[in-house]
């Protein structure tokens, strides 16, 4: 039975070689398969092969990718992308701390981007922190991946 992917759900690859030390690599699926268009994924964090925010285009979903649950836990020291809710821009950095009312994330779309229910926070400049759901911008370009 074919898996069909949809928009927002959280994938990772199957044969992710992960080294002892390293976390999963987690995407999120930001265009959906179809008969004309191909499936696109978002990188949520950053690993050995792409950054947060990266586009990519797997050659073999179906084969190649597994639908599964995110924790916000698994994304503690982890570098993501969240949208500050302070000034509303959109910045990269080590999550150290999050604020859930559920146990897995979930995203709403909204406008051409995904916003998940978890708010996460991390530190810049050594003393401030800042706050806010992961963005997912839905509206991409074929940066060669």
């Amino acid at each position: 039975m074919k898996t069909q992917f949809r928009l927002g759900q959280v994938v990772r690859f199957k044969n992710y070689k992960r080294y002892p030390d390293e976390n999963e690599a987690y995407f999120v699926v930001i265009q959906e398969e179809a008969a004309k268009q191909e499936m696109v994924l978002f990188t949520i964090n950053s690993n050995r092969i792409y950054v947060t925010g990266t586009t990519i285009y797997p050659e073999f979903p179906q084969e190649d990718l597994l639908k599964v649950d995110l924790r916000p836990s698994y994304l503690i020291n982890e570098e993501i992308t969240i949208k500050e809710t302070l000034f509303n821009e959109v910045v990269t950095g080590k999550a150290v701390q999050y604020t859930s009312d559920y146990q897995n994330i979930h995203f709403t779309k909204t406008g051409t981007t995904l916003v998940s229910d978890a708010v996460f926070e991390f530190k810049v400049s050594g003393q401030h922190l800042l706050m806010g759901p992961l963005l997912i911008e839905m509206n991409y370009e074929d940066n060669g991946q």
